[in-house]
């Protein structure tokens, strides 16, 4: 028996800062530690899934540019 597990796509590296500042907001006005740190927790997370999302995002530009060379080669001088 196998288990498909779907994987939503990363979304864009500006999406997941602003989840984290948010989580630092909530953290900032928690009621106690314990939430004070699973706040914290949870942005330190966002934070990772932005900086993974930005990798994926710059690799898949520099991809694309190389495509393009592919297609278009530099004219040089005879």
């Amino acid at each position: 028996m196998s288990v498909h597990v779907d994987v939503p796509s990363l979304k864009r590296p500006e999406q997941y800062r602003r989840l984290a500042r948010e989580a630092i907001q909530k953290a900032e006005s928690a009621p106690s530690p314990y939430f004070r740190l699973s706040y914290l927790s949870l942005a330190a997370g966002w934070r990772a899934l932005a900086d993974e999302a930005e990798k994926a995002f710059d690799a898949c530009t520099h991809a694309e540019v190389e495509a393009w060379r592919d297609i278009w080669p530099e004219q040089r001088a005879s």
